[in-house]
């Protein structure tokens, strides 16, 4: 029976907080970026409104708003009150969707009644800049079990406020499409065909297609593309090493075809996507 067990997408699952904070900004409070990490916000006060993924949102008292990285976001207070949220941003990583898309999350949602989702919030941000202040010792372990645990309750608070529909309908996944994905991780700066990949867990290129198609609902060519893609955004945005470099560690040794596959994504060449976007998140300043 071993040889038919399926693990969960779940599985895979580790929630990494990058900041915290309780921000309070002017009522006319203007902010364009590309951010890094997804996050959530929950207004507390004010109102804003967001062009975010070519939809216009207006965000309220009660509004929980979840983004994606590498979206612009763009946005204008519009009230005469100070806007206050609560802001968290995460890594969270399903083999190769984030959380938020794996789990088709809305982008804007009204919540009533979530006085328990704010102060756990505000108990987690307080222990997350303590965390950081704190120097370490032979305390450390049980203080990183503390965050974990604060961590994992506040987002099951706030995903249990959420419709939720995983983009594998079972939440299963096959554990050579499990394999495939972890050999294209580790091979982005390699070449990396529908035969090599497949060649990594012993099948034929046709028959992991079908299964990448059945669990991930992508090819496995086309999600290797999706991650070096992502891996050339996150090193523009990171750090300042050639383009032509950033190019080869993403797969693409060619500076023509790498500026042409990433221009045709982003509408952008790699330069002027780094020159207009590279600047400090929201809750790394």
């Amino acid at each position: 029976m071993a040889d038919k067990l399926h693990f969960s997408a779940v599985d895979h699952l580790q929630f990494h907080m990058k900041w915290g904070y309780e921000w309070k900004m002017p009522p006319d409070w203007r902010f364009e970026r590309v951010n890094r990490y997804p996050f959530f916000w929950l207004v507390t006060d004010g109102t804003m409104d967001v062009v975010y993924d070519q939809h216009a949102y207006t965000l309220e008292p009660g509004s929980l708003f979840c983004a994606e990285a590498y979206l612009p976001l763009q946005i204008q207070g519009t009230s005469e009150r100070p806007i206050a949220f609560l802001s968290i941003g995460y890594e969270a990583d399903l083999l190769g969707a984030s959380l938020a898309s794996w789990l088709q999350l809305p982008a804007h949602q009204v919540l009533t009644g979530c006085a328990d989702l704010r102060k756990a919030w505000r108990s987690l941000i307080r222990q997350f800049n303590c965390r950081l202040t704190a120097e370490q010792g032979g305390e450390e372990v049980l203080e990183h079990l503390q965050m974990l645990s604060l961590q994992y309750a506040w987002l099951r608070l706030l995903l249990g406020r959420l419709p939720m529909q995983p983009l594998a309908a079972q939440a299963r996944i096959d554990p050579r499409v499990d394999g495939a994905c972890r050999y294209i991780e580790a091979h982005l700066h390699e070449e990396l065909t529908a035969a090599t990949i497949a060649s990594s867990v012993h099948l034929s290129p046709n028959y992991l297609r079908t299964l990448f198609l059945q669990d991930l609902h992508i090819s496995p060519v086309d999600y290797a593309r999706h991650r070096r893609l992502r891996k050339a955004q996150e090193l523009l945005l990171s750090g300042s090493a050639p383009v032509s470099a950033i190019g080869e560690l993403a797969g693409y040794p060619d500076p023509a075809e790498f500026s042409r596959i990433f221009k045709k994504q982003f509408h952008l060449s790699p330069q002027h996507y780094r020159q207009k976007w590279k600047s400090a998140d929201l809750g790394e300043t």
